[in-house]
C-alpha cells in the first residue's frame, strides 16, 4: 500500500523456465523388417515434433504485470 486507498500489486509468470522440451509427436515403430530380418530402430520413442501453445515453440517465456488500485 502507498496510501490508505492506493495499492500496487506486482505479478510475475514464467513458462518453460528450465528449457524442457515438450514433444507433441513421438515415433512408435520399434522394429523394421528388411529381407525377413527384424532390426531394432534407434529412433524408437524419440520426439519428432515439439509444438507448444500458443505460438508453436517451446521457447522460454516470462511476463511481469502491475496492478494499481485506488
Amino acid at each position: 500500500p502507498f496510501r490508505e486507498r492506493v495499492n500496487l500489486n506486482v505479478y510475475f509468470e514464467g513458462f518453460n523456465i528450465f528449457n524442457t522440451p515438450y514433444n507433441t509427436l513421438i515415433r512408435t515403430p520399434q522394429y523394421q523388417v528388411a529381407n525377413q530380418i527384424f532390426s531394432p530402430l534407434a529412433t524408437f520413442r524419440s520426439g519428432t515434433a515439439s509444438q507448444a501453445f500458443p505460438d508453436g515453440t517451446n521457447a522460454r517465456r516470462a511476463q511481469v504485470g502491475l496492478r494499481l488500485t485506488f
